[in-house]
C-alpha cells in the first residue's frame, strides 16, 4: 500500500510559510524536513473513520483527513501527494 496525501488538506501554520519564503525552502524539501504542522497521523479503515473522528475530537484534538491508502504496484513511492501545500 502507499499513503495518498492530499496536501489542500493541510491547515499550514503561517511559521512554516515564513520559514519556506525566508529560507528559500521548496515545498517538497518543507514535506520532506518539517512537519508543516502536523502532530500525528492515525491510520484507520473507512468504516472506523468517524468513531476515531468523534473520540479523538472530543478529547480536544483537531482533526484533519490527510488522504487515504492506496494499491502500489512494486518500485512505486510509499508516499503519493496531489494537491498543493499552501506555503
Amino acid at each position: 500500500l502507499a499513503a495518498e496525501v492530499d496536501l489542500d488538506s493541510i491547515p499550514v501554520p503561517p511559521v512554516f510559510s515564513w520559514l519556506a519564503k525566508t529560507g528559500g525552502v521548496e515545498p517538497k524539501e518543507m514535506l520532506r524536513t518539517f512537519n508543516c504542522g502536523i502532530g500525528m497521523i492515525v491510520v484507520v479503515s473507512a468504516e472506523n473513520a468517524q468513531t476515531v473522528t468523534d473520540v479523538l475530537t472530543r478529547e480536544g484534538e483537531i482533526v484533519v483527513p490527510l488522504g487515504r491508502m492506496i494499491d502500489r504496484a512494486e518500485g512505486e513511492a510509499g508516499v503519493v501527494y496531489k494537491g498543493t501545500l499552501g506555503l
